[in-house]
């Protein structure tokens, strides 16, 4: 089984605002990529990025939405999570690009940024964007637009590429853009890549008006630990527990965007020793212990979060896996 490639919640939301502002059906985007609501209420949370490229993909094809990606990657780099932060705390733009790349993995499973070096230019690049020609080409131009805005931490607002490569061979909306116009851009590169003076990678970081600039202290340093596993059963525990919270998560949606039939799923995890139904379990039990250690949730409302139907169906569960009624559990534990 391939590994489910995992996203953050944030770059769908990212879509669905850009469509809503658009006056485009968002709620018909979402359904045709697999994508429930719920999902994006937690912008740190992780879905397929499959479904990501989809609902991309799916709203690129409409004429008037050609430029999508555009305005869904228009948003400040300090907007993502603590990933934005880690880039915005570093003190100049060649470092701020450099933590960009090394760190990007926390925020796709499969990220591929690097920076390379000319005679008198950097290129600050992607590897190769997968998905259909539809897909790849929204996905592209939304990474331009972050890419660009984490240059412009450092050289201001306004500032634009001299230079720019794009993976696409599309160029259909790209005049409406004010960020593209008077741009050199060739298509159809191997890389998507933005041409940057190497001198220019000496400038500070100029921090954002009315933000309040983090320390190191509470910027999270372990992050390698915070890497999207690639790990096809990784993936897929992480994946589950992402989506634990609705009422459904049917085998053949884990398996449609595992890329594999629900029996090969089986399958698969049956060569690992364990079920399905033990996933679901083991993901509720880890999301319910979480949860019983803080006062300000009730069982009740703990029951509801995880999915059950009952209160007496989530206690029955986690005394299963523990011995103990979630009550007794939160007792020992404070």
């Amino acid at each position: 089984m391939h590994s489910i490639p995992l996203v953050r919640a944030r770059y769908a939301l990212a879509f669905i605002r850009a469509l809503q502002h658009r006056g485009a059906p968002a709620d018909q985007y979402l359904k045709r990529a697999l994508l429930p609501a719920g999902l994006l209420e937690n912008p740190d949370g992780v879905i397929s990025a499959l479904s990501l490229w989809k609902l991309a993909g799916d709203a690129g094809r409409d004429p008037d939405l050609s430029d999508i990606g555009l305005e869904a990657g228009d948003m400040p780099i300090d907007d993502h999570g603590d990933f934005g932060s880690r880039v915005t705390f570093a003190p100049s733009l060649y470092q701020a690009i450099s933590t960009f790349c090394s760190e990007a993995r926390s925020e796709y499973s499969r990220s591929d940024f690097y920076l390379a070096k000319g005679m008198d230019t950097a290129w600050f690049c992607r590897g190769t964007i997968e998905g259909t020609p539809d897909q790849s080409r929204q996905v592209e131009l939304y990474l331009i637009m972050l890419m660009i805005q984490t240059i412009r931490t450092a050289l201001g607002p306004r500032w634009k590429p001299a230079r720019l490569r794009l993976q696409t061979r599309d160029e259909r909306g790209l005049e409406r853009s004010d960020v593209l116009d008077g741009i050199s851009i060739s298509f159809g590169a191997p890389h998507t890549a933005i041409g940057i003076s190497l001198s220019s990678l000496a400038a500070p970081l100029q921090k954002r008006a009315g933000t309040r600039v983090k320390s190191a202290e509470k910027i999270p340093s372990d992050s390698m630990s915070q890497n999207l596993p690639d790990d096809p059963l990784e993936a897929l525990k992480l994946f589950v527990a992402s989506h634990v919270h609705l009422r459904s998560l049917p085998i053949d949606l884990a398996a449609e965007v595992a890329g594999v039939s629900a029996r090969t799923l089986q399958r698969h995890l049956m060569k690992q020793g364990i079920t399905y139904t033990h996933l679901i379990d083991e993901a509720r039990f880890k999301l319910a212990r979480k949860m019983l250690h803080k006062k300000n949730f009730s069982i009740t409302v703990i029951a509801f979060e995880l999915g059950y139907s009952d209160v007496a169906h989530f206690s029955r569960a986690f005394r299963r896996m523990t011995g103990l009624s979630p009550r007794s559990y939160r007792q020992q534990y404070l």
